[in-house]
């Protein structure tokens, strides 16, 4: 038997990495969504009931009755579509769609390995660089230059959200790489 497929959303990573760390009801699941920044994924019944029902039927999770109440489970399946999204590097197609589902990546990352989230952190940094400097080379260039005034302080918006991107990354990089060598070193910070 063939399963189906299923393009995974970003809410559904958000809910496998939610069951994976803690199985729970739909409801609680959606509490869950309510009462955290989640919520910016959507909290409705509407979305995360169907999207539980589209995980369970791929595969990528399982209900079990547990005292009348269907508990969710990540299957081994679901586990390791989660561990692969994490794990890709970010890519030019991501980050010209924002960096609100980057950021939920980064934070899913918490339990993983730090070298992962390292590794992220990195591909970020480059892909927003690479970002920067086209849409700067096009500002820069005879097509931008040919913009109108507002079109152009526009684009020049956008260029220093990218930029500010890459520079959070290395920023949250070098963050993350002082507090493992502070753990594993003692209070002393080494530079």
């Amino acid at each position: 038997m063939k399963l189906p497929t299923l393009t995974v959303t970003p809410l559904g990573y958000a809910l496998m990495w939610l069951i994976r760390n803690k199985p729970g009801t739909g409801y609680a699941l959606r509490r869950v969504f309510e009462t955290t920044p989640l919520g910016n994924y959507s909290s409705s019944p509407g979305s995360i009931y169907p999207a539980l029902r589209g995980l369970e039927r791929a595969a990528l999770i399982e209900s079990r009755d547990e005292g009348g109440k269907d508990i969710f489970y990540i299957t081994p399946a679901g586990g390791k579509a989660l561990e692969d999204w994490l794990s890709v590097p970010v890519s030019q197609d991501e980050l010209d769609h924002g960096t609100g589902i980057l950021l939920l990546r980064f934070a899913l990352l918490q339990d993983g390995p730090r070298s992962r989230t390292l590794n992220f952190l990195a591909s970020l940094k480059s892909a927003a660089n690479v970002r920067a400097q086209g849409l700067r080379d096009f500002y820069d260039g005879v097509a931008g230059q040919g913009m109108p005034l507002q079109a152009r302080l526009a684009l020049l918006h956008g260029i220093r959200s990218v930029e500010t991107t890459a520079h959070w990354a290395a920023d949250a990089r070098d963050l993350l790489e002082a507090d493992e060598r502070q753990q594993v070193f003692g209070k002393e910070t080494i530079r």
